[in-house]
C-alpha cells in the first residue's frame, strides 16, 4: 500500500465521517452551541489518550512539548471559531444539506487564501476539482435550489473561511510536531474556549447534555477524534510527499 493511497484514504475517511456529522449536529434539542462544542471537544481529547499511548509513546522533551502546545493552541483556536460559527448557523437553519453545501465553499476559499497568504499557486486540476466538487454537492444537498439567504447561512459562510484557515494552519504546523498529540491539544484548546463562552452566554444543563448524548458521542469520538486526526495524518503524509497538501479530497469539513 503506497503512502499516497494511505494519505488519500485517511482524508476520504475524514470526509465521510464529517458528512454524517451534519445530521447529528441538527439534533441537539435545547443544548447550547458552546456547551455542545465543549462536550464533544473534551470527549475527543479523552479519545486521543489511548491512541497516543499506543502509537506515540516516544519520550517527550521540552523542545518537543513547546511546539506541540503552541501550534495545537493556534489550530485549536481556529477550530473553535470555525466550529461555533457553523454550529450557530446549523441551529438557526436546521438544514444539514444547506449547511453542507455552504461549508463546502471552503474548497474554493483554500487555494485563494493559500495564494494570498503564502503565494502558493494552484494548477488547473486543483481548481477544476474544487469547482466540480462544489457543484456536485450543491446538486446533492440542494435539490430544490438555493431559494433564500437566511441568517444562519451568514454564520456558516464566515465559518467556511475559518475552516479554510484551519486546513492551512495544519499544512503549516503538522510537519513539525507529533500529529496525534498536536490533534489532542487542538481539541483541548477548543474545549476550554467553548467552556468559557458556555459559562458566560448559556444555561448549562446536564439534562440537555444527556438528551443530546448521541450527537455528542458521534461528533466527539468520530467527527472530532477520528476524522480530524485522520485529516492531520493525511495532510502530514501529503506534505512529506509533495510539500503541497492543503486540499481535502472532498468538500466536507466540520464538525
Amino acid at each position: 500500500m503506497s503512502k499516497t493511497f494511505k494519505s488519500n484514504f485517511f482524508l476520504f475517511l475524514a470526509a465521510i465521517i464529517w458528512g454524517f456529522a451534519f445530521v447529528a449536529q441538527c439534533n441537539l434539542g435545547n443544548l447550547g452551541s458552546n456547551t455542545f462544542l465543549a462536550s464533544r471537544s473534551f470527549l475527543a481529547t479523552l479519545t486521543m489518550i489511548p491512541i497516543i499511548l499506543i502509537f506515540e509513546r516516544e519520550k517527550l522533551t521540552l523542545e518537543k512539548i513547546v511546539p506541540i502546545l503552541k501550534y495545537g493552541a493556534i489550530t485549536g483556536t481556529i477550530l473553535f471559531i470555525a466550529s461555533i460559527l457553523q454550529q450557530i448557523g446549523i441551529d438557526l437553519n436546521q438544514s444539514a444539506g444547506k449547511a453542507g453545501f455552504i461549508t463546502s465553499l471552503y474548497s474554493i476559499i483554500v487555494p485563494i487564501l493559500a495564494f494570498i497568504l503564502f503565494k502558493k499557486k494552484s494548477n488547473i486540476l486543483i481548481w477544476s476539482g474544487a469547482i466540480i466538487s462544489v457543484i456536485g454537492l450543491y446538486l446533492l444537498s440542494m435539490p430544490n435550489g438555493f431559494t433564500s439567504i437566511e441568517k444562519g447561512d451568514i454564520f456558516i459562510l464566515i465559518g467556511a473561511f475559518f475552516w479554510a484557515f484551519h486546513i492551512l494552519s495544519i499544512d503549516k504546523f503538522v510537519g513539525r510536531v507529533s500529529p496525534i498529540k498536536y490533534s489532542m491539544v487542538q481539541f483541548f484548546t477548543c474545549g476550554v474556549l467553548a467552556t468559557i463562552f458556555a459559562l458566560i452566554f448559556e444555561d448549562i444543563s446536564f439534562t440537555y447534555i444527556q438528551n443530546a448524548w448521541g450527537s455528542i458521542v458521534y461528533c466527539g469520538v468520530m467527527s472530532s477524534g477520528v476524522a480530524y486526526t485522520s485529516q492531520i495524518i493525511g495532510q502530514r503524509t501529503q506534505i512529506l510527499l509533495s510539500h503541497q497538501s492543503f486540499y481535502l479530497p472532498s468538500p466536507f469539513s466540520v464538525q
